[in-house]
C-alpha cells in the first residue's frame, strides 16, 4: 500500500507555473488553494512574476529552500520531466501534474509519460495524474483542482478518472447540501492508480463511503483486491464509463483508458461487493445514502403515504427490485386504528388519503419502524406537501376573501414543520437502526437532499425526488448488507 498521507494531508504545497491571468491553470489552481482557506505553507513557483496574488514568488522549487509537501505542476508536458526531477533533488515525493499532452494523444505523449512513470516509481514519487483537473481535502480546506466549490466536510471520498464527472458532481453535492471528504481526479493513471485510491481510502479514517467514476482498469486483479478488502469494511459505489464500443473509443481518447466487457466488468464487482450504478445522478445519491442512514437489515418494507397511487407505485418498484410489502399484523393494524382516521387503508402500504398532518405521518412512521415485521420504512408525500396551505389562502385571496395573515411568518412556521419531522425521522433511524426514506410531494430547485438535525444525532434525514428513487437506493443498500452478511461482517 503506498503511502498517500502527505498527498492528502500536506503542511505546505508548492503551484509549479504559478499565475494570476485568472483564466490558465496556474492562476485557477492557487487562487483556489488561498481562496479556499487552507492553513497550510502556499509557495507561487515562477519565472514570470515576484509576487502571485501578493505571494513570493520563487524562479524554481529548490529556491523556495523549505520542505514541501506536494507539488502541483500545470506547465506544458514537454517541461514536466525536468521539474519532477529537480521536486525528487530536493525529497519531494507528492505531486499533482494537471498537464495534459501525454498518453492521451500520441506516441509522442506516450512517450514522455513512460518516462515520467519510470522515474517517479525509481525514486518513490506519488504522482496524481497527468492530465487532471487535481484534488481536494475539504476536512483541511485544501482545494488544489479547477472547481472552485465550497463544501463542508463529510464522509464521502470521490475518485474519478474523469475531472470534468467529478467535478459536476463536487457541483451536485454543494447544491444538494451533500458533504464531501477528499477528492482526486485520477487522470492517466501513469503512477498512482484507481487501486491505489481505493487502498487509501480504506484506512483513512475521514472516509467512510467511496465512490469511483472509472473507464478502465489496467490490472484488474490487483483492483479487485482492493475493492474486496474495502468493501468489507466501507461501501464502493462505481459508475462504469465506456460500457458500450462508441463510449470506449471516446475514453480511450480521453483518458487513454482501456475499457473492456461490461458484462465482465459488471459480474467481476458484484463478487467483490462494489455497487455499481447507471447515472452520475445516482452515483452521488447512493452514496449519501450511505453516509447518512443505517444499513436495512433485511428486505422488507413499510409504506406510508399521502395518497393511494404513490403506494400503488412504490409495491410495483419494491417488486421489480426484490423487495417485499408484508401485510400489516393484527397488533400493528390495532395500533393504527388508535391513531388514524377511520377511513384510512388498512393495509400495507399505510394510506392516510390525503391527510397531511405532520402527527399522523409521526405517529404512523413510528408505529411501522418499531415493528420486526419491517427493515426499512419509505414515507411519500409529506416533505413539502405543507406549502400547499399557503397556495390555499393564496387563492382564497383572489377569490376576495379577507385573510389575516403573514404570509412569511406562515412559511417560517410551516418550515419549522418540517424540519421538526425531519428531525424525528433521523431520531426514529437511530432508535430502530432502520433505515427511513422520505419522498418529496415536490422537490424545488433549491432543496438541500439532507437534513442535519441542530441535535447532531448518528443520523441524517436524506430527502428523495420520487419513489422510484428511493425504492432503487433501498434495494442497493439491501444487496451490499446482504454481501456483508455473507461475510459475517453485519
Amino acid at each position: 500500500m503506498k503511502d498517500l498521507t502527505k498527498l492528502f494531508y500536506p503542511t505546505s504545497v508548492a503551484v509549479i507555473g504559478a499565475s494570476e491571468h485568472i483564466l490558465k491553470w496556474g492562476s485557477i489552481i492557487i487562487s483556489n488553494i488561498m481562496a479556499g482557506g487552507f492553513q497550510g505553507e502556499v509557495y507561487p513557483v515562477t519565472t514570470s512574476s515576484e509576487l502571485v496574488y501578493g505571494k513570493k514568488a520563487y524562479k524554481t522549487i529548490a529556491e523556495i529552500g523549505k520542505p514541501v509537501d506536494l507539488v502541483v505542476i500545470t506547465i506544458p508536458a514537454h517541461s514536466v520531466q525536468s521539474v519532477i526531477e529537480q521536486c525528487a533533488s530536493v525529497g519531494i515525493k507528492n505531486a499533482v501534474i494537471v498537464s495534459s499532452g501525454f498518453s492521451e494523444t500520441n506516441e509522442e505523449g506516450k512517450k514522455l509519460e513512460r518516462q515520467l512513470a519510470e522515474f517517479a516509481h525509481a525514486k518513490g514519487m506519488n504522482i496524481v495524474g497527468p492530465n487532471t483537473m487535481g484534488m481536494a481535502n475539504f476536512k483541511i480546506n485544501l482545494h488544489a483542482m479547477f472547481s472552485h466549490v465550497r463544501l463542508f466536510a463529510g464522509g464521502i471520498s470521490l475518485m474519478a478518472q474523469s475531472g470534468n464527472v467529478g467535478n459536476q458532481i463536487m457541483y451536485w453535492a454543494e447544491q444538494q447540501h451533500i458533504g464531501l471528504s477528499k477528492f482526486v481526479g485520477s487522470g492517466n493513471e501513469a503512477v498512482l492508480r484507481c487501486e491505489d485510491y481505493l487502498d487509501y481510502f480504506y484506512q483513512d479514517e475521514d472516509t467512510s463511503v467511496i465512490i469511483m467514476y472509472v473507464e478502465g482498469v489496467d490490472d484488474g486483479r490487483s483492483f479487485m483486491e482492493a475493492a474486496r478488502k474495502t468493501t468489507a469494511k466501507k461501501p464502493v459505489v462505481l459508475l462504469k464509463g465506456g460500457r458500450t464500443s462508441i463510449g470506449s473509443k471516446a475514453a480511450m481518447s480521453h483518458t487513454g483508458a482501456l475499457a473492456g466487457s461490461i458484462q465482465i466488468f459488471r459480474s467481476a464487482m458484484a463478487q467483490c461487493g462494489v455497487c455499481m450504478v447507471d447515472t452520475q445522478s445516482e452515483l452521488l445519491t447512493l452514496a449519501a445514502a450511505f453516509d447518512s442512514m443505517p444499513l436495512p437489515k433485511g428486505n422488507r418494507v413499510g409504506v406510508v403515504t399521502l395518497g393511494g397511487g404513490w403506494g400503488v407505485i412504490t409495491a410495483d418498484e419494491c417488486e421489480e427490485h426484490g423487495l417485499l410489502l408484508p401485510p400489516l399484523s393484527r397488533e400493528l393494524m390495532a395500533k393504527l386504528d388508535e391513531r388514524l382516521p377511520h377511513f384510512w387503508s388498512k393495509g400495507n402500504p399505510v394510506d392516510l388519503v390525503g391527510q397531511p398532518d405532520p402527527q399522523l405521518y409521526k405517529d404512523s412512521v413510528e408505529i411501522m419502524a418499531s415493528s420486526d415485521l419491517y427493515d426499512a420504512i419509505i414515507v411519500l408525500g409529506i416533505i413539502n406537501s405543507f406549502k400547499s396551505v399557503l397556495r390555499l389562502y393564496e387563492a382564497a385571496i383572489r377569490l376576495g376573501k379577507e385573510v389575516k395573515m403573514d404570509f412569511v411568518e406562515m412559511d417560517k412556521h410551516l418550515d419549522g414543520m418540517q424540519s421538526a419531522f425531519l428531525d424525528n425521522i433521523a431520531e426514529l433511524m437511530e432508535k430502530y437502526e432502520k433505515p427511513i426514506y422520505p419522498v418529496a410531494l415536490i422537490s424545488p430547485p433549491d432543496q438541500p437532499v439532507i437534513h442535519r438535525s441542530e441535535k447532531k444525532g448518528k443520523y441524517s434525514a436524506m430527502i428523495f425526488k420520487t419513489p422510484e428513487e428511493a425504492v432503487k437506493c433501498l434495494a442497493k443498500q439491501f444487496r451490499y448488507a446482504a454481501y456483508l452478511k455473507k461475510l459475517g461482517r453485519l
